[in-house]
Parts: C-alpha cells; structure tokens; sequence
C-alpha cells in the first residue's frame, strides 16, 4: 500500500508490525489453553504483560494514524464545491 503521507505511512508500518506481534501472543495463550500439560504461569503472565504492552503500543499508533488520516482528507479538493463552481 502507497500512503499519501510519510507519518501515516510509519504509523501504518509500526501498527501492522504490532498487529503480528498481537496476534502471535494471542496464538500462544489459546495453544497453552488447550494443552495437555498445565500452563506455565510464569510464561502466562509474561505473555498476558507483553499482550498489555502491545494494545498500549498500538494504542500509541492509532489516534495519530486517524488523526493524520484525517488531515489529510480535509486536505482534499471538495468535489461538490468544485461542481458547482
């Protein structure tokens, strides 16, 4: 995907690498739910913290990315202006 814009841009490429992140660490709680063997809960809770980790990260990428998305949509040229004009 080619943005208009280097800052959304970098907010995209950090928010789609935490994404993977995200959902690796989810895809290992579900592995440990159904193994037979108990959990670790050393390893639960050191995944559960990184999870808290990854959602305040991409927390810390969104509003920006929506912020700039937004900026630069009002940026653009108003096409029912331009039609009447």
């Amino acid at each position: 995907m080619s943005v208009s814009s280097n800052m959304l841009d970098m907010h995209l490429q950090e928010l789609t690498e935490e994404c993977a992140r995200f959902v690796a660490m989810i895809e290992a709680l579900r592995t440990m739910s159904v193994s037979p063997e108990p959990a670790d809960e050393e390893v639960r809770g050191y995944i559960e913290a990184n999870l808290y980790a990854s959602l305040s990260h991409m927390n810390n990428h969104v509003q920006p990315a929506m912020d700039e998305w937004d900026r630069l949509v009002e940026s653009l040229p108003n096409d029912d202006v331009d039609a009447v004009e």
